[in-house]
């Protein structure tokens, strides 16, 4: 166990409180002066945590967790099976991104630092410290996503402006962030929004996300045509779309 002067990136400014709850386990409250309502999430990294407003009572907090429990004993067995298939970081991984490598050193400091430098990502953890636990883990994966994102932001730009010049679409801005749930969007307004986490794809399945969402600047739905405009640029579209099926942004 982390000694309590330890200083963790990954913990919040908020009130923290640890209850256990008979049939889900331990239950983290985190009041927040930006929530307006009582939200509950539930992942393998945090376990289960209500994020509550100044203004909600522990009792109401408590009694809100009690009633989503049938819920919540679904999204625990849910994450379950994702932790199972996450990565675990240790001093023996060889992990490596498009331009970047893996280090995990240990230092004789209370906190964990970590960085993204060149060609490295560096994470120093305490000398006493199980480098597997979840909040050492957690850090890991933030920085892995920094890397992410600053291979994302040199690369996807041009990537996108080359596609749709040679293949004649027009779009208007590129946002790159990460989202939980989509690999890549085109908004109404032909705003093409696409996640960082394509870092991790071979470059057919980065092409082939980019030249979809431009594909619906054109086509705003899945209908025939798009598809019939899809195969023309990318032979065997379908396939490729199955191939990304077997990726997925919630575990890595």
């Amino acid at each position: 166990m982390f000694p309590d002067r330890i200083q963790l990136h990954c913990i919040m400014q908020k009130t923290v409180q640890t209850f256990f709850i008979e049939e889900i386990g331990k239950v983290i409250l985190k009041r927040s002066t930006r929530s307006r309502s009582l939200r509950i999430r539930v992942n393998w990294k945090e376990g289960v945590t209500v994020i509550m407003p100044p203004q909600i009572s522990e009792t109401t907090a408590l009694r809100f967790v009690r009633e989503k429990k049938n819920w919540i004993a679904h999204s625990l067995k849910r994450q379950e099976k994702i932790k199972k298939q996450s990565t675990v970081f240790n001093e023996t991984s060889c992990f490596t991104t498009r331009s970047h490598t893996l280090h995990l050193l240990k230092h004789n400091k209370n906190t964990v630092k970590s960085i993204v430098s060149g060609n490295k990502i560096v994470v120093w953890y305490p000398a006493f410290a199980d480098v597997e636990d979840s909040r050492i883990q957690l850090i890991i994966r933030r920085v892995i996503l920094e890397a992410w994102r600053v291979e994302a932001k040199l690369y996807l730009p041009g990537r996108v402006a080359l596609l749709a010049k040679q293949f004649n679409y027009k779009y208007n801005k590129l946002m790159v962030k990460n989202t939980k749930t989509r690999w890549g969007s085109c908004s109404a307004k032909n705003n093409i929004n696409l996640n960082l986490q394509l870092m991790r794809l071979p470059n057919r399945l980065i092409d082939y996300i980019i030249l979809h969402e431009l594909t619906h600047t054109v086509h705003k739905n899945h209908h025939q045509t798009f598809w019939d405009r899809m195969e023309s640029i990318v032979p065997g579209a379908r396939k490729f779309d199955k191939e990304l099926n077997t990726y997925h942004l919630e575990y890595w």
